[in-house]
Formats: C-alpha cells, structure tokens, sequence
C-alpha cells in the first residue's frame, strides 16, 4: 500500500508538471466564461437551459477530453519516452498495482482540473439564477466520465508517442461529430458517461440531452458501472503492457 501511494504522489507531480497546471487551468476557466456570456439576459429558467445548451457540452466534449488526454496519456507514455519506466519496473511491484497507481494518480489529477471547471460554470449559474442544481450533477458526470477518458488514454500513451494526435482525432472526429451524428453508435462514446450520468440525476434535462444519449439509458448507476469497467480493462492491458517490457528486456 505504501509503494502504491507513493507512486500515486509521484504520478501526480509528474502528470501536471511544468506548465501544464497553467495551460490546463485556463481551460478549465472556458465553461464558466462561456455561462457568464450566455446567461447574461435570460432569467433563471432560461439561464438553466443556456447551461445545458452551452457550458455543458462546452465541459464534456472539450474540456474533459483534453485534460484527460494530456494527463492521462502522460502517465505511462511520459516515463517511458524519458527512459525511466524501466526503473520502476526493476522493483518488485506487481505490474497490475503500477497500472492502478498510475491511473489512480492520472484520474485524480484531471479530476481535480476538470472538477473546477464544472464547479465554476455552476457557481456562474448559481450567481445568474439562485440555484446549485447542476452541481452534484456536473460533477459526478465529470469524475466519472474522466475515470473512463484517463484509463483509455492511459494505455494510448503506452502504446504510442503520438497519443495526443491519435487522441485530438477522436475527440474532434469521433467524439463530437461522428458519434453525435449516429445515436447507435453512442455505446462506444466516453463522453456518454458522463452525460448519462447527468440526465440520470436531472430528469427535467431529458428533453434537451435525450437525443445525444442514443439508445443508452439515463442514470449515474450505469454510467458508474461503464467508467469502472473502462477502468478496470485498461488496467489489465496496462499490466500485460509492462509484462511485455519485463520479457522484452531480459
């Protein structure tokens, strides 16, 4: 336990080193920017609509995917660019508790950014309209979507020096364009997670955000359900990963 904590503390300093905190952080600032602009006149029914319209989708679609692909494709792919993740890998860890500590750090990490962005665009909505109803919401729909973006990442970095690329295509191509546009296909859509988990939590927003869910069912239980399971596979794949670089290197 203690060689998982400390290679969680470790993970973290190393996933939002440098500028990233700085670079993310103003990210994190768009959704709230956005709700500030966009609920200028309406009253606070229609300032509620404005956020699910806008600084919603703004946190779902873009700022979670990005901070989670510069986070999580970094927790493994960083170290073994600069050639370091061979000396994790001399101490006598099993594989299966690096993968975890890693994504645990990564998911903490882009959850803690990721989180601010929602908690700020509710307390935008919060000042516009008297109402904290979005914030449970958002930010479990963030927490859980992230847990799901960071792991498969995760393993994309592993794999692959150009994770950020492969990534970016996914997010703006797949994600935002081709998923929405074909609701069967939205069972292999991570940004469902955290949307199914939203509408799940505020029925009244049914109306607005049904459609993009496809043919999945609303609810935080199931979208919980789909993250761990992400997260679990991905888990399994990165241990088999570093498995490989141990019979590699012998």
């Amino acid at each position: 336990m203690r060689a998982f904590a400390s290679m969680v503390r470790v993970t973290m300093r190393q996933v939002v080193g440098g500028r990233r905190w700085i670079v993310l952080g103003l990210l994190a600032l768009l959704p709230a920017v956005v709700m500030w602009f966009a609920s200028i006149d309406p009253s606070p029914p229609g300032a509620f609509e404005r956020y699910n319209d806008v600084p919603l989708p703004t946190l779902l679609l873009l700022v979670v995917p990005i901070v989670t692909l510069v986070i999580g494709s970094g927790a493994l792919g960083d170290e073994r660019r600069d050639g370091t993740l061979s000396f994790l890998l001399l101490r006598p860890i099993r594989r299966s508790t690096i993968a975890a500590a890693k994504l645990t750090a990564a998911w903490l990490a882009a959850s803690l950014i990721a989180g601010s962005a929602g908690f700020l665009a509710s307390f935008v909505l919060a000042v516009r309209a008297d109402t904290w109803i979005t914030l449970a919401p958002t930010l479990v729909a963030v927490l859980l979507a992230t847990a799901g973006y960071t792991a498969v990442f995760m393993v994309l970095g592993h794999v692959t020096s150009r994770a950020v690329l492969i990534g970016l295509v996914y997010v703006f191509v797949w994600e935002s364009g081709i998923s929405f546009a074909a609701p069967s296909l939205a069972n292999v859509s991570l940004s469902r997670i955290g949307l199914t988990a939203y509408v799940g939590m505020l029925p009244e927003t049914a109306s607005a955000l049904g459609e993009p869910l496809g043919a999945l069912a609303p609810g935080a239980g199931g979208a919980l359900a789909k993250a761990l399971g992400i997260a679990l596979v991905c888990i399994l794949v990165g241990a088999f990963l570093l498995k490989r670089m141990d019979a590699t290197s012998e």
